[in-house]
């Protein structure tokens, strides 16, 4: 078995991305069969081993990737592959869930305004902390030790992780009125945030660290975005649609 028609190197992860997608394409045409044709099951695959002749190499940026052997190429590395069946239950327990992360934003974000590099951020990676609200969790004492990231580092890219900051918004619709939702982290921090758009304080009316929903004024139409959180800020720009006028009518 080759790992395609040319001789490049193939990173671990896109290869075994690619095989089981199309394991899970075969298992939803397996499906079609059953439900759709109603014709019994005759088959199903529950273990599949493959032998790949390669040669492993370690890129740069600390990937592992694999280069198909040529017909006369020697030293190859024999891989021996086996892929098999793992319930629901299984992939609940061990995977990581990003919607339950309270900072899903990548290390890297604040990796630029703190001492980390890029050999710290491979370290994390490889002790499969790849977003902020893991790395928040740590020990500097513990990571130190185990992973060689020195303490001073981490404990500046935690100070750093702790700063509100903002990512984005959008234009919610409730009840007819025009309301914005505020996305970021930290931006609730002890005391309730104070928001200004364009300058003017507005009123907040759900506050989460994740997220704030304020209530713009009138006459708001774009313009910066301000949230002062435990004393500390965070800007971002904010543009609403054209609001009809209201009109009130006079009674004679």
């Amino acid at each position: 078995m080759t790992l395609g028609r040319s001789s490049r190197a193939y990173a671990v992860q896109e290869f075994l991305q690619a095989l089981t997608a199309q394991l899970d394409r075969a298992q939803d045409a397996l499906s079609l069969k059953v439900t759709g044709t109603q014709r019994p099951l005759t088959w199903a695959l529950k273990d599949l081993a493959i032998d790949l002749r390669v040669f492993v190499e370690v890129t740069d940026d600390g990937k592992v990737t694999w280069r198909s052997a040529g017909p006369n190429e020697d030293g190859a590395s024999t891989v021996h592959l086996t892929l098999t069946t793992i319930t629901r239950p299984m992939v609940e327990e061990n995977s990581f869930r990003i919607t339950e992360d309270h900072d899903a934003r990548p290390v890297e974000q604040i990796s630029q305004i703190s001492q980390l590099d890029e050999d710290d951020r491979r370290r994390l990676e490889w002790m499969g902390v790849r977003t902020v609200g893991q790395l928040k969790k740590l020990d500097p004492v513990a990571v130190e030790a185990i992973a060689g990231i020195p303490m001073m580092r981490l404990q500046a890219a935690l100070e750093a992780a702790a700063n509100p900051v903002v990512l984005g918004q959008e234009v919610v619709d409730r009840g007819g009125r025009t309301l914005l939702a505020i996305h970021g982290a930290n931006l609730v921090n002890g005391s309730p945030p104070e928001v200004r758009l364009a300058g003017a304080p507005v009123e907040v009316l759900e506050a989460k660290p994740s997220k704030l929903l304020v209530r713009p004024s009138a006459h708001h139409t774009e313009g910066q975005i301000e949230v002062l959180a435990g004393g500390k800020r965070a800007t971002g720009f904010f543009r609403l649609p054209e609001r009809e006028p209201v009109t009130q009518e006079v009674h004679r």
